[in-house]
């Protein structure tokens, strides 16, 4: 109802100063678009958070988002799992190699971690989840287990994905 109201009030007099209604047509749709687009990247970036993962003294700075289709909890510490990127997992270890996630060999022992079963958007798979020494989101240091993906979130602006049960504490 706002914008209905601001959108007669910004062009209600209007009608006056165009003599071409064309162009006051044209002008009220870029004015509507301009609208949708700057509600559209606040609520795009409402989701997205500053977070840092700390490991072994490794401290890396990651945008992540909250997305309400991660409810993983791992079954055993009942713990969330929030989900980072194959590529962010390779630059927090180099010595583990890419083939040892993607084949499922990584040995439990490694990080402290285990693998887990999971329902993804591909089908049901298994996650190698560990636990971070300090994982902060916005600077509050919230618990959860992060587990790798094996797809890559290329082209989005973020390298983690959220646990949505982390989003109470946000």
């Amino acid at each position: 109802m706002a914008i209905i109201l601001t959108f007669a009030f910004a062009f209600g007099s209007a009608m006056y100063a165009f003599d071409n209604k064309y162009l006051l047509i044209a002008v009220i749709f870029l004015f509507y678009f301009f609208i949708q687009k700057l509600i559209y990247l606040h609520r795009k970036h409402k989701f997205l958070h500053q977070t840092i993962i700390q490991h072994h003294g490794k401290k890396i700075r990651v945008k992540a988002l909250l997305d309400s289709g991660n409810s993983l909890v791992d079954p055993i510490s009942k713990i969330p799992v929030s989900i980072i990127s194959l590529p962010l997992f390779l630059e927090m270890f180099p010595d583990i190699s890419a083939d040892k996630i993607l084949l499922h060999e990584l040995d439990d022992c490694v990080l402290g971690g285990h693998y887990i079963n999971c329902q993804t958007v591909n089908g049901k798979g298994q996650m190698f989840v560990f636990s971070p020494d300090k994982f902060q989101i916005n600077g509050t240091t919230v618990q959860s287990l992060l587990g790798v993906s094996t797809q890559n979130f290329c082209n989005q602006k973020y390298d983690a994905i959220l646990n949505i049960n982390l989003g109470g504490i946000l």
